[in-house]
């Protein structure tokens, strides 16, 4: 069966694209994985998955010629991919694509019997920053669980960063999600004031495989997956 991953937030800025990245590097040695960037207002992941080669990675636009969002181009896609020999697909969504799955959801098609006809099981993963850009991150995770009605996986992602010096909203959101039966992972342990930190942002801007990163952001990097993304590296 084939596995759909959809990283989402219509909150811009939260990591998503970084969090996509670090599942591709874990998923590096796996050639069932494919990545798909949907980001069409800055194709970010398209620039920093170059390390896995054009035969793992796609760049899909849902803008007409009129770079109006259609958001049932997904489903022409989705469809597409039901002969390939991907096991596992992990979708980056920019902001406004994130903000247009749920009317998707609960408007267009039903979802859940579009994803079972395929033989698909469907994962979503949504991205929650803290500080400033809490609020609109939960609001966002509230609107996509109302859509998806407890009839999907849903994983809750906490950048780790972004919650620096605001340990109280990391709190609230484990217990928010604890409540709610929802499963939390952190990822992106990276201070970007540090050498370390500011290398392996600077690597991941560039594309970078593991291997190319200089042994001590190499470390730093395999601790990260280590810590945070045993599930990924298990599928190698």
């Amino acid at each position: 069966m084939k596995k759909l991953n959809f990283i989402l937030q219509a909150k811009g800025g939260v990591g998503k694209s970084l969090l996509t990245y670090l599942l591709a590097v874990a998923e590096q040695n796996s050639e069932t994985s494919l990545f798909v960037d949907l980001d069409s207002s800055t194709g970010t992941s398209t620039r920093q998955l170059q390390f896995l080669g054009d035969a793992r990675t796609e760049a899909v636009s849902l803008l007409n010629e009129k770079q109006v969002l259609v958001r049932d181009s997904l489903i022409s896609y989705l469809e597409s991919l039901a002969e390939t020999p991907f096991e596992r697909i992990y979708f980056d969504l920019g902001a406004p694509e994130s903000e247009q799955l749920p009317a998707l959801i609960e408007r267009d098609i039903p979802f859940k019997d579009f994803v079972d006809e395929l033989g698909f099981k469907a994962n979503f993963h949504i991205v929650i920053g803290g500080g400033g850009m809490y609020k609109s991150s939960v609001d966002y995770l509230h609107k996509l669980l109302m859509a998806l009605q407890n009839e999907f996986e849903v994983t809750v992602w906490q950048s780790i960063t972004t919650f620096n010096n605001f340990a109280k909203l990391g709190e609230e959101l484990e217990r928010n999600c604890k409540a709610l039966g929802l499963r939390i992972r952190k990822f992106a342990d990276f201070d970007p004031g540090s050498n370390l930190g500011s290398h392996i942002l600077d690597g991941i801007r560039k594309g970078y495989s593991i291997g190319e990163y200089q042994t001590g952001a190499k470390l730093r990097l395999k601790k990260e997956l280590n810590d945070h993304f045993k599930d990924e590296l298990n599928n190698q």
